[in-house]
């Protein structure tokens, strides 16, 4: 995956003109800026160098990890506009007292109480004036912190087909999933991580192990009477599968064998994108759900 920072084009929006006359986005980079709960917002969105505004364009949201900037994202997604007709979308986090910034993933966070949900929600509104975006075709990946966020915005919104949180997990408090959208999800951790036993050294924030997140989700689902299926077990790598083969959904758990908090997401993302030919993939991943 190139990592090649191509800023081809700058523009800043009037965030507070109307929005039949917000001026709409260019191809390539695009730095918006977006003042909700009492916070200047800064986000990047790229478009696709060919974009064509008669066209309507799936949406994949990526959120840094705690102490991230957006750009983290932002380069990260790049070969995903380029080569599969995406738009990209990079926000950043909220820096709290300490100078870290992070997502507010769940009530009480320690590192943040800003309404993170309603931001993106915001977002998503601006980008639907100022850009060809497919709205039912929204997707969101995370990082640690932004992993986690990825949940809390399954839990409260239906904004989104599918999100594929790395090296995260779901807070172990109510509500369970229950009567939620039937996303796709692709949950990606590495088996030393805390997150993947859902032991954290605060005590105040409990995880669910990473299979029970994904078996509350199928039962959410309406699938949890079939019984999850080991589809790939190497030597580095486990891929479990937890929706049925005939679903219009996938629920996915992807188990780095061995790793911690820190791998190369890069390299299997490389491997996501052989599981399907769709059209488009949700940072090469979740094929089921980018198709159509």
């Amino acid at each position: 995956m190139k990592y090649s920072l191509l800023l081809t084009a700058i523009f800043l929006p009037l965030w507070c003109s109307s929005a039949a006359d917000r001026p709409q986005l260019k191809p390539g980079t695009n730095r918006l800026q977006l003042h909700h709960d009492g916070h200047q917002r800064e986000v990047l969105v790229r478009l696709p160098d060919d974009y064509d505004s008669s066209r309507r364009y799936p949406v994949v949201f990526g959120f840094h990890g705690a102490g991230g900037p957006m750009e983290s994202y932002h380069r990260l997604l790049e070969s995903v506009v380029q080569e599969r007709g995406m738009i990209s979308v990079s926000p950043q986090g909220i820096s709290n007292d300490r100078g870290k910034t992070a997502w507010n993933g769940f009530a009480n966070h320690r590192f943040s109480n800003t309404d993170d949900v309603g931001f993106v929600a915001k977002t998503i509104e601006h980008l639907a004036t100022s850009a060809a975006i497919d709205r039912d075709r929204i997707f969101a990946t995370g990082g640690s912190s932004g992993a986690i966020f990825c949940f809390r915005l399954a839990m409260e919104t239906d904004l989104f087909a599918a999100i594929a949180p790395m090296r995260g997990a779901m807070i172990k408090r109510p509500p369970t999933p229950k009567g939620r959208p039937k996303l796709s999800i692709l949950l990606a951790c590495g088996t030393e991580d805390g997150l993947f036993t859902g032991n954290t050294k605060v005590p105040s924030e409990v995880f669910y192990p990473a299979s029970q997140t994904m078996s509350l989700w199928a039962a959410n689902h309406g699938s949890s009477g079939s019984s999850p299926k080991i589809i790939e077990d190497s030597s580095t790598l486990k891929l479990t599968r937890y929706s049925p083969a005939e679903a219009d959904y996938e629920l996915l758990l992807y188990a780095v064998k061995g790793a911690g908090t820190v791998w190369d997401e890069r390299e299997h993302r490389k491997r996501f994108a052989s599981w399907g030919s769709s059209s488009h993939a949700i940072a090469e991943v979740l094929p089921k759900a980018m198709s159509g």
